[in-house]
């Protein structure tokens, strides 16, 4: 079994989603700070008199007065399963709809573990793979798979294996990494768009999330990673076509490079909002060792770093939707999903 450690630098906001929601009656932000309310623990502390009192606020649905009540005490005790930094515009944006019956400040927050938030393994799997079975389709020069069948059996030609026991993958394992809460921000994230060259401009479809701080946005964050390879396994010649860790820095490299220039030049070239983000992230790349490269990981990664060179064909919702027309900033200004791995020695 060989073992490698990975250094993981935070180069833009990173958001691992769980598939869940905040709603505005679960947290309260004061001072820029957002603390999710533990109602369990709030019901222990109150006595009899302020239990019944927020029991009658609930049975009138009250829930400007809900969220005042909360809000109190939740301060007052200080019962939240946790507290996170948020942005400036985020408590700007919460403390403007506070008495607002129709706010709907939904923010989606990152995976945790035990409440601690965590960089799943799988996740920098999953990016690895992608560049893996693209280059390798690409080497192999395979067909364009047509009609569903073809597509299922599409990864195990370029990775030679027959069936899921025989994925080379099995070979390699990844740990999952713990982050420091100081590492996360409760940020607004812009969908945006550029027609003929013209400026980004901002769509209406805007995102409120956990994520990390990072390079680009000021404040470095950092997480290492260990990564497994059961040589012996692969040897065995029961998996499909053997990897090494020079293939995953070579093919990492080759896909995830091209989709830093792709992006800038057909979206931020020329454009104030997120050029200088951009060209900060062409420079760090043009300046990789060796024993570096890219990777784009977690949600708003754009569908050019999900799928694969060349044999790209994803299915929008509707028929006359198009692919790849828009991105999405943290705060209208920085690309998201970036990050810069070192295999240490």
């Amino acid at each position: 079994m060989k073992t490698f450690e990975l250094r993981c630098d935070v180069l833009s906001p990173l958001h691992i989603g769980t598939g869940k929601e905040m709603e505005p009656l679960s947290y309260v932000i004061k001072d820029c700070r957002l603390h999710l309310v533990s109602f369990e623990q709030l019901m222990c502390a109150f006595d009899e008199t302020q239990r019944a009192d927020f029991e009658d606020l609930i049975n009138k649905g009250d829930l400007v007065e809900i969220r005042r009540f909360t809000a109190e005490a939740m301060l007052k005790y200080g019962k939240a399963l946790y507290t996170v930094e948020t942005s400036t515009d985020v408590a700007a944006m919460y403390n403007a709809k506070i008495n607002d019956i129709r706010n709907q400040l939904i923010i989606h927050p990152f995976i945790r573990t035990c409440l601690k938030p965590v960089i799943p393994g799988s996740s920098i799997k999953g990016a690895i793979r992608t560049a893996i079975v693209s280059e390798f389709a690409r080497r192999k020069r395979l067909p364009r798979p047509s009609g569903y069948r073809a597509e299922c059996e599409f990864e195990s030609k370029a990775l030679g294996y027959r069936d899921a026991k025989d994925d080379p993958f099995r070979c390699l394992k990844i740990r999952d990494a713990q982050i420091e809460e100081d590492d996360i921000i409760v940020r607004r994230v812009v969908n945006v768009s550029r027609k003929k060259g013209g400026p980004l401009q901002e769509n209406d479809i805007k995102v409120v999330c956990e994520a990390t701080h990072s390079r680009l946005s000021g404040k470095d964050a950092a997480f290492s990673v260990g990564l497994l390879m059961d040589d012996k396994l692969a040897a065995t010649g029961f998996t499909g076509r053997a990897f090494s860790i020079s293939d995953i820095i070579e093919c990492c490299r080759a896909f995830y490079d091209d989709k830093v220039r792709m992006e800038h030049e057909k979206f931020y070239n020329g454009s104030m909002m997120a050029q200088a983000s951009s060209e900060q992230l062409i420079s760090g790349m043009e300046s990789l060792e060796k024993n570096e490269f890219l990777l784009r990981v977690g949600r708003f990664s754009g569908v050019e770093s999900v799928t694969l060179d060349t044999y790209r064909n994803p299915r929008p919702p509707k028929q006359m939707t198009r692919w790849g027309t828009s991105r999405n900033l943290a705060e209208g200004r920085y690309p998201m999903g970036w990050i810069k791995v070192t295999v240490l020695p």
